[in-house]
């Protein structure tokens, strides 16, 4: 019989092979692709009788080759740019509370990217604010409900929502903020988004109850996933020196009453992206929350 740990490793395997499947077959599509077009320029070459008509064939073709690989290069070149800006992001964001859900346009992490290279971290937050979620109460009931979150849950998100919404902040937040767990444990196999877990025993590092992989929890996609490699200030201990700090975010000051200041936009935005996170970190809902935005 096959320990949990054994399972886990099988299960970590089957999800890395089910990543990269989808590349696996365009790189097999481009390297069928490239091989017709040779052969098209083969049979074409041997219909001209011409030397010019041949030569000229060559050239065409060696600049049209170029100009694809150029092109190839561009897009590598931007892809690892992308890649780079969403590694920074991913790990800088949740320390200062923001997360994406991937459902932003991709130019934003970039942009983000930048401005924590430059640490105006003001510019993050006007950059989040600009993209906050709005989501269609009617539908995202429906689809909440068919994934079996009770009615008194979601008549909670539509009370913070509609808080948000009239600018009542402070309420927002203080219902916000617990509300992220509650939507978490009922989505996710009852694990928690502000717990923090870690096998010492393996040597991992603490990071989110959500992002800890087992048997029968769902998988996060692979764009969520890197926000929970570690914790953020929601999920760390109390920083004492930090409690009047306005852009200072975490849940056990909030929800203990440890806080020294008033609750403000900021604070229920990043109530907001997270709840909207645990919306689309699921790597089985990808491409099936359209209900949840607009």
């Amino acid at each position: 019989m096959m320990d949990s740990y054994l399972l886990r490793q099988i299960a970590d395997a089957q999800a890395m092979v089910d990543r990269i499947a989808p590349d696996l077959r365009r790189v097999t599509e481009s390297a069928e692709k490239a091989t017709r077009f040779g052969n098209e320029v083969q049979a074409m070459a041997a219909r001209f009788s011409s030397p010019f008509d041949r030569i000229v064939l060559q050239d065409r073709t060696r600049t049209f080759i170029q100009n694809m690989v150029d092109e190839r290069d561009r897009l590598l070149a931007g892809m690892q740019r992308h890649h780079k800006a969403h590694m920074l992001v991913s790990a800088a964001l949740p320390k200062r509370g923001w997360y994406l859900s991937g459902r932003e346009p991709c130019t934003l992490s970039l942009r983000l990217a930048q401005s924590v290279r430059e640490d105006d971290w003001d510019q993050v937050d006007q950059e989040m604010m600009k993209h906050l979620p709005h989501f269609k109460m009617d539908k995202l009931r429906q689809w909440l409900a068919q994934e079996r979150v009770p009615e008194y849950c979601i008549d909670r998100l539509s009370r913070f929502v509609k808080h948000h919404q009239d600018s009542n902040y402070e309420e927002a937040t203080y219902i916000g903020v617990p509300l992220i767990d509650e939507i978490a444990k009922h989505l996710y196999s009852d694990k928690a988004f502000t717990t923090k877990r870690g096998n010492r025993r393996r040597g991992d590092q603490s990071k989110p109850e959500l992002a800890v992989k087992t048997v029968g929890g769902p998988d996060l996609a692979s764009y969520c996933e890197d926000f929970v490699q570690a914790f953020g200030s929601l999920q760390e201990d109390p920083n004492q020196k930090r409690l009047a700090d306005e852009n200072y975010w975490n849940r056990h000051a909030i929800v203990h009453g440890l806080m020294q200041r008033a609750m403000g936009m900021k604070d229920s935005a990043k109530c907001l992206m997270a709840i909207n996170f645990l919306f689309f970190a699921r790597k089985e809902e990808e491409g099936d929350a359209d209900a949840n935005e607009d």
